[in-house]
């Protein structure tokens, strides 16, 4: 998937703070907004404005363990674990996981609904309840010529109940 720029992901942070990990856009802990970037007046002037890193988040959300050791992440993967490295346990909070796609941002700010169906699964799509009764109603009627298709798929389209369109959205 694509995310914006300052989208939260885990994936894209280093442990520590600075380098070439981008900018996040705050996120939220126990409903508390929590800055993904040192403040502008912050003591250390290299690190203003700059990410804080894996390991600065997981400590200011008292979730880094208390020996100190975490790898960044898991060399070979996480496995189903869940707190075995500090991308993985970044990766499972609450804010990390509500993080839209860009796509999603950009339908939604537009006012409007996205709903993302799950792959190669078309009887799960709202359309199909619509476009069923259209091919039915096109292997009816069709006498199989390209103007005999143009002239029923006019029809079939217009052939389904509005009432039976309106109860699948």
């Amino acid at each position: 998937m694509v995310f914006a720029d300052d989208a939260l992901c885990a994936q894209k942070m280093n442990l520590g703070p600075g380098g070439k990990q981008p900018c996040m856009h705050p996120g939220s802990f126990k409903g508390i907004s929590q800055s993904m970037v040192f403040p502008n007046d912050y003591p250390n002037e290299k690190l203003r404005g700059k990410p804080k890193g894996l390991k600065i988040i997981l400590e200011e959300r008292g979730l880094w363990p208390e020996n100190g050791k975490l790898l960044a992440r898991c060399p070979s993967g996480c496995k189903g674990k869940t707190d075995c490295c500090a991308e993985r346990i970044m990766f499972l909070q609450e804010d990390f996981l509500a993080q839209k796609p860009l796509l999603a941002e950009i339908i939604e700010k537009a006012g409007h609904k996205c709903i993302f169906y799950p792959k190669f699964h078309c009887e799960f799509n709202f359309i199909e309840f619509f476009f069923q009764p259209v091919k039915e109603y096109c292997r009816k009627h069709c006498d199989y010529s390209w103007n005999g298709l143009r002239k029923t798929i006019l029809e079939a389209l217009t052939s389904v109940n509005l009432k039976t369109i309106q109860k699948y959205r």
